[in-house]
């Protein structure tokens, strides 16, 4: 009822202090880095069959694969990312910067053997 009236104009706007306002920012910016990386998880762990599907054509047509970043180079880039965001020196952007360090590699490792 409050933001309904605050947003016609009858009632005067809560105003929020800064604390709060830098505690909700945080939390919107972690909800958005967490989606991202879920969306990007769930790509990792069900992978698109029409990528290999191109990639059983050109290796049938003796072409070679355009080079791309695989999904689990894509999902650290995106941790990192987050962990930047989230500042390198709290304990989740740590987190963050080590398991997106070994995601790179894993990513890295599978382009290469496949």
């Amino acid at each position: 009822l409050q933001f309904t009236e605050e947003k016609l104009g009858q009632a005067e706007k809560t105003e929020l202090d800064a604390h709060f306002e830098n505690l909700l920012a945080r939390a919107d910016c972690t909800k958005n880095w967490t989606e991202k990386i879920l969306r990007q998880t769930e790509v990792l762990l069900q992978p698109n069959p029409s990528a290999r599907v191109e990639e059983f054509l050109y290796e049938k047509l003796d072409r070679k694969v355009p080079s791309r970043v695989t999904n689990g180079e894509l999902l650290a880039q995106y941790m990192t990312e987050a962990a930047n965001d989230f500042g390198p020196g709290t304990p989740y952007g740590k987190t963050l910067i080590k398991v997106g360090e070994t995601q790179r590699r894993l990513g890295a490792a599978e382009r290469d053997f496949i």
